[in-house]
């Protein structure tokens, strides 16, 4: 993500609110599960686009809650721990 993007998010966040973005993060969720749900169905399904309204939301809830460090921490151990498993397969 550029700058620009990075700004654009966080007026975003500033000019609808942190309540209202984090309600948008649900329902962004909501529509990826419902478009996940429609391609193990055999339906037509637009997950790429439902995952970047997630992804985008994920990133403005990095500005709402200012723990991308931490996020990045927890994302380091999760991906160690996940190596971990699979080298017991």
């Amino acid at each position: 993500m550029n700058k620009r993007q990075y700004e654009v998010l966080e007026k975003a966040v500033e000019t609808w609110g942190e309540v209202a973005q984090t309600d948008m993060m649900i329902e962004e969720m909501a529509e990826l599960t419902k478009a996940l749900l429609n391609n193990r169905r055999g339906r037509e399904s637009n997950i790429s686009e439902e995952m970047a309204d997630v992804y985008i939301m994920l990133k403005q809830l990095e500005i709402i809650f200012e723990n991308e460090g931490k996020i990045n921490h927890f994302i380091n151990e999760k991906i160690k721990r996940l190596e971990e498993r699979l080298k017991g397969k």
